[in-house]
């Protein structure tokens, strides 16, 4: 959704462990970085830094990141093992405006996403910008959302809610299937199979 509503943004790819987004925004061009350390093939930390120094040398105002899950649970590490406050200042230095946008969702994946949440803030220690978003592909119980919003009062996290496409019918849940298989976005839609996307698109606060 962010690539299709930020026309103008450079699209990296951080996920080693699957091809999803080159796949799915295969027509945005994606960058693959990888993180895979080459000889050990595990996840190298230090990747971050040279990520960040490429977009310092890179012509370029906006970057979307997905960062997959694996290399996602790595971001706390290298912001609590190098220094939260130490990285934020180069950021700033470098003129290098860094959101976070955590996916929480409800149901069976609440625990873990809201989990990775709380490592998130606490590795932050307020001075990175997060922006919690709400999949409602995954809705939360009354319960879940209870805990959610308490949590997020009580650390100031604004809330964003995002669903790729409001109707639940199999007729939009298949149209929304066969644009993200085919890897070509709404662009060569028709105009009323387009209007699945439009209004959520519209709607996404990020």
């Amino acid at each position: 959704m962010l690539a299709e509503k930020h026309k103008e943004a450079v699209i990296l790819d951080l996920d080693d462990a699957t091809t999803t987004s080159m796949k799915q925004l295969a027509y945005r061009g994606p960058i693959q970085v990888s993180f895979l350390d080459p000889l050990t093939k595990r996840i190298d930390r230090s990747a971050f830094n040279s990520l960040f120094e490429s977009v310092v040398e890179a012509d370029r105002e906006l970057f979307i990141a997905d960062l997959g899950a694996s290399v996602a649970e790595q971001l706390p590490k290298y912001f609590s093992m190098n220094g939260i406050e130490v990285i934020s200042e180069v950021l700033e230095m470098s003129n290098i405006q860094l959101q976070l946008i955590c996916v929480v969702g409800g149901g069976n994946i609440f625990k873990a996403t809201m989990g990775y949440l709380e490592e998130l803030v606490a590795s932050t220690k307020d001075y990175l910008e997060i922006t919690v978003a709400l999949n409602g592909f995954y809705p939360v119980s009354a319960e879940q959302e209870d805990k959610m919003y308490k949590y997020l009062e009580w650390n100031k996290l604004p809330l964003v809610h995002f669903d790729l496409v409001k109707d639940k019918g199999e007729i939009a849940m298949r149209t929304v299937e066969n644009v993200l298989k085919d890897g070509k976005g709404t662009s060569g839609l028709s105009a009323f199979t387009a209007i699945y996307f439009k209004k959520p698109i519209a709607e996404l606060k990020l």
